[in-house]
């Protein structure tokens, strides 16, 4: 009984992030300047580099010979997040208002998250290629490594992390 109370919420997730897959699906580099301006900003401290924004392209990094763009935007990490927290967060409320409220929490959260993740992804992959440069020839498959195991990384952690901490709340609820 108490699951099926929960089933249109869940459904009302899976309906956001099938809408923003679809999205992502049809967007170009310029609709995601809301995620990858921040990202690029964060790259621009961390390296002390400027890039060039191209709208066709993204943001040109022409010391590092970087380029951020659709692609680099994490924007996957960030709708398969949502729909995970979203997942671990009705779990453990039982109000109505406070599962509305937890949607759009979940979202907004989970986009600060993809950026933090996003920026480390990047800023590791930099310096990782800039070190293995001379000795690797697939640098590609060096980037595309380093991008899977940083994304998992911190969805199993925060994942992990997020369920501790809700479980924990929810027992200290109880005996309040």
């Amino acid at each position: 009984m108490k699951n099926t109370k929960k089933l249109p919420y869940y459904l009302f997730a899976i309906i956001i992030f099938t809408m923003l897959k679809i999205t992502y699906y049809f967007s170009t580099t310029q609709d995601l300047v809301f995620i990858l301006k921040p990202i690029d900003k964060i790259i621009e401290l961390l390296t002390g580099t400027k890039s060039v924004y191209n709208p066709a392209n993204g943001y040109y990094h022409e010391n590092l010979d970087i380029l951020i763009d659709k692609s680099c935007s994490g924007f996957n990490f960030w709708i398969l997040s949502f729909l995970i927290f979203t997942y671990l967060t009705l779990k453990h409320v039982d109000t109505r208002l406070i599962k509305i409220i937890y949607l759009p929490i979940s979202l907004i959260g989970t986009y600060l998250l993809t950026i933090f993740v996003n920026s480390s992804r990047i800023f590791t992959s930099i310096v990782i290629q800039n070190q293995t440069r001379n000795m690797v020839e697939q640098q590609h498959f060096i980037h595309e490594s380093i991008g899977i195991i940083t994304n998992v990384s911190f969805l199993v952690l925060c994942y992990v992390l997020t369920e501790k901490y809700l479980t924990k709340k929810r027992a200290n609820a109880k005996f309040a």
